[in-house]
Parts: C-alpha cells; sequence; structure tokens
C-alpha cells in the first residue's frame, strides 16, 4: 500500500467536522514545505553564484572603487 493510499483509508475513518481540522492541518504543512523547499532553492542559488566567483580566474575581480567612483562611471550625480 502506498503513502497516499494509506492516508486515503485513514481520512475515510474520519467524521467530516474532523476532516476540517485535518485540512486546516495538511494546508499548513503543504506551505510550510513549500515555503522551505523555496528557501533551499535560493540558498543553492545564491551558493552557485558565490563559488562561480570563487572559481572566476579574471583577476580583476578583487579591483574595487569608491562609491563615488562608481556613480562617476556611470554619469550619476552624487548630492
Amino acid at each position: 500500500m502506498t503513502n497516499r493510499d494509506e492516508c486515503i483509508a485513514l481520512l475515510d475513518n474520519f467524521g467530516e467536522e474532523q476532516l476540517g481540522s485535518v485540512l486546516v492541518v495538511l494546508k499548513s504543512m503543504k506551505d510550510v514545505f513549500d515555503n522551505a523547499l523555496e528557501e533551499a532553492l535560493d540558498e543553492a542559488y545564491c551558493q552557485k553564484l558565490y563559488q562561480d566567483y570563487l572559481d572566476d580566474p579574471d583577476p580583476s575581480k578583487h579591483d574595487s572603487m569608491t562609491l563615488e567612483e562608481f556613480a562617476d562611471s556611470l554619469g550619476i550625480a552624487l548630492p
């Protein structure tokens, strides 16, 4: 018997009022799982970007500039 089949068999033993409570719990659990998955995917993406940066052989990746220099390079006048 699959997990789905077992869940359905259990749900068949609940009354309508109990099913309402189970539904609330299941929706909450789904939201938690969906959010956890989204956070894990975001974290994996950020880690990949960071690793790509570390693996980039371009020696100029460590160059820096001041905010004023950056704004000037974009043609933006700072107050």
